[in-house]
């Protein structure tokens, strides 16, 4: 049986809600009287899930159950407050916790909140998520987003591994991204597919921040012919089987090879920019997804750079597309362009200024991605002010 160790008060009268840990498959839950006892305990006996209450937890305590988080890959942490409170949600969202409730806990929220958890728990890395990053038109930031939504979903220690994949043959920058110079690329995995497993799949890789891997396009222009559409399913069967996360870079030209990885591909995060030109070749992307018979819910629309000189509503967007926008990722030039100079992610430098409302967005989508219902379609902004749902419900039911 799974354990939970809960700080008193944390959920209200713990024998409340008792039951809805029973029916979770919890044996009954250990209760201690501070997030120092809490700690204590699971680094000497071990736990699944802790929950903590927000506003009184002191920052040393925060700092070490961030460390504990990371170490312990299936460790969740539920954190509540009398009120959802937007600034604490999202300050305990960047300290690895999961979920978010009301206290006293109403015991249906509960409920979801357990059972969101065990869907995550249940993950097998050897089944693992594959997501195609892509844009129809070139200039969108697809890389940016790749790599940054990849280093949010290794940040958040999932049961398991997570990878960056270049697909974009000849022009591939997630190595430049990360500031990595590696000795193999796609082009070696490629030439050596037909005898490839997980091992030589590890030899290819390389090891970025955070235990984010990444493996790097390949250079080669004349390898483009042998990067076949069956290449790149064969590459992504063996990247599930290695990895829980892998998050892929695509190229925006219509090509059998990128059809493969959208077809192959669990979700199809759109990118674009607001502008009557970006707008008209989503709008074909979309009208090409229905004609693959690619499921409306499969794919998630990311409007970036968004900023307070656009000139178009987003229910006009909206109209335009077809459906809504799932995400907007506000428009950090600086940011970005920092984050690229140096080679790192950008929540690797979350002081600069414009930094955390983009790594915000980042960790929102890295949430949609391991299978947590996402949020209303908004801003960061927007989506935090729903705060009485929990982290998995927090942002509403999104419209995919």
């Amino acid at each position: 049986m799974r354990r939970a160790v809960v700080v008193r008060d944390a959920l209200g009268p713990l024998p409340a809600v008792a039951p809805v840990f029973a029916s979770a498959g919890f044996s009954k839950p250990v209760e201690v009287e501070s997030a120092e006892a809490l700690l204590s305990l699971v680094r000497e006996a071990g736990a699944d899930l802790v929950v903590l209450p927000l506003a009184t937890t002191a920052p040393a305590a925060y700092a070490e159950l961030d460390a504990l988080l990371k170490e312990r890959e299936g460790l969740a942490a539920i954190g509540t407050a009398p009120l959802p409170d937007s600034e604490l949600i999202l300050t305990a969202f960047r300290r690895g916790f999961s979920e978010f409730l009301v206290a006293p806990a109403n015991a249906n929220e509960l409920a979801a909140a357990l059972l969101r958890l065990e869907s995550r728990w249940a993950r097998a890395p050897r089944g693992g998520h594959v997501t195609a990053v892509y844009s129809p038109a070139g200039g969108a930031g697809v890389t940016s987003v790749a790599v940054n939504v990849a280093h949010a979903l290794a940040r958040r220690k999932p049961a398991g591994r997570v990878a960056v994949a270049d697909l974009v043959v000849g022009l591939g920058d997630v190595a430049t991204h990360l500031n990595v110079a590696p000795t193999y690329d796609l082009g070696e995995l490629v030439r050596k597919l037909d005898r490839a497993d997980s091992e030589s799949l590890q030899s290819i890789m390389v090891s970025v921040a955070d235990g984010l891997d990444a493996l790097a396009g390949t250079s080669d222009l004349e390898l483009g012919e042998e990067v076949t559409a069956d290449a790149v399913q064969r590459i992504l069967t063996l990247m599930r089987s290695s990895y829980s996360y892998t998050v892929l870079d695509v190229e925006h030209s219509v090509s059998p090879r990128t059809i493969a990885a959208l077809d192959a591909a669990d979700r199809i995060v759109t990118v674009f920019q607001v502008t009557v030109a970006g707008l008209r070749k989503v709008k074909r992307a979309l009208t090409l997804f229905e004609q693959l018979d690619f499921s409306s819910e499969k794919v998630v629309l990311v409007a970036n750079r968004v900023g307070a000189g656009d000139v178009m509503s987003w229910p006009d967007v909206a109209k335009a597309l077809g459906r809504p926008v799932d995400f907007r990722l506000p428009n950090a030039y600086q940011v970005i362009s920092d984050a690229q100079t140096r080679g790192i992610p950008v929540a690797a430098n979350a002081s600069a200024p414009g930094a955390a409302a983009l790594i915000d967005g980042y960790n929102l989508l890295a949430v949609r991605l391991m299978g947590q219902p996402g949020g209303t379609p908004g801003s960061v902004e927007t989506l935090a002010s729903n705060g009485r749902k929990g982290f998995g419900r927090l942002f509403g039911k999104m419209r995919a």
